[in-house]
């Protein structure tokens, strides 16, 4: 750490000359946060931040990134600053970002508030409400320099947003069950993104009664709740999916009851609070309502 500590004295001395044109802001914890009028060296904390960087058009600004951050094609060629939920602190300091976007739901607050003490402007999101998450991107494109685009970036999300919202007008909510692992059974419970997200699709979460936000559930309660829908949303891809989508459509007393649908979203899309957000919702609510939407092209059977 006294290395790191050496860095950030440097970087200090590089700041110093933008600090006159410096602006205060305030993060979505309400933390007031000295930036520069224009970033110009970035790291997100979280995929969906470098994700988001990108899609402003400020891919030349980005400096690091953390480990699993792998869209768009050229995020996987960046620096790497260790796993989001344990970021090396030594490693962002010696990168001399003079702006990192942090997550309150991914990075440790031990991380944000070690930054900060370090000097570095660490601003931070809170995307527990997808609702919000439109605005939360026209502020941040906004804060790094970008508005135009961040604009452009949240009227599209609003339009995708209301156009899944007309075509759901009046469904009545389909009981769900939104799995994000199955060995352990650990699904969405209440009280986060993905369940506010499930709604909006036009889903009841049968995993709501639980007190837990990721619940992990045995195969009794999942025969109780009587899910019409079961999403699997997991990292799996190719033969380790097709593998998870026939183990539960022959689960007996789950999968194999009549009606009874077992369905893939991408966890990249409805996992990662960023700009493709909106077409995670689109695919959700197909997902669960299929009737009000069709299949999209190239769907998986």
């Amino acid at each position: 750490m006294r290395r790191a500590l050496a860095m950030a004295l440097a970087w200090a001395l590089l700041w110093a000359p933008l600090a006159a044109s410096a602006r205060v802001v305030t993060d979505e914890m309400g933390r007031t946060v000295r930036v520069p009028e224009r970033p110009q060296r970035l790291i997100g904390l979280t995929p969906s931040l470098t994700e988001l960087l990108f899609a402003l058009g400020l891919g030349d600004k980005i400096v690091g990134a953390t480990t699993w951050a792998d869209y768009p094609e050229a995020a996987r060629r960046l620096p790497r600053v260790g796993a989001y939920v344990a970021p090396n602190l030594e490693r962002i300091v010696s990168l001399a970002p003079d702006l990192v976007l942090a997550n309150r739901e991914g990075n440790p607050p031990w991380s944000v508030n070690k930054l900060a003490a370090l000097g570095i402007p660490v601003y931070v999101t809170v995307p527990s409400d997808p609702g919000r998450l439109p605005a939360g991107l026209e502020r941040l494109g906004d804060i790094c320099g970008a508005p135009v685009a961040g604009r452009r970036l949240a009227q599209k999300m609003r339009a995708q947003f209301a156009e899944v919202a007309r075509r759901l007008q009046g469904a009545p909510p389909r009981p769900t069950l939104l799995v994000i692992g199955s060995r352990p059974l650990v699904a969405v419970g209440p009280n986060n993104m993905n369940h506010r997200l499930l709604e909006l699709a036009g889903g009841r979460n049968v995993a709501a009664s639980t007190s837990q936000r990721w619940p992990r559930l045995n195969l009794e309660y999942v025969i109780a709740a009587k899910p019409q829908v079961i999403i699997i949303s997991t990292m799996d891809r190719g033969q380790d999916l097709e593998r998870e989508l026939a183990y539960w459509r022959g689960l007996p007393g789950v999968g194999d009851r009549p009606g009874v649908r077992v369905e893939w979203v991408s966890s990249d899309l409805i996992d990662r609070p960023g700009p493709r957000l909106g077409q995670g919702l689109e695919d959700l609510a197909r997902a669960i309502h299929p009737e009000r939407f069709g299949p999209p092209a190239g769907a998986r059977p």
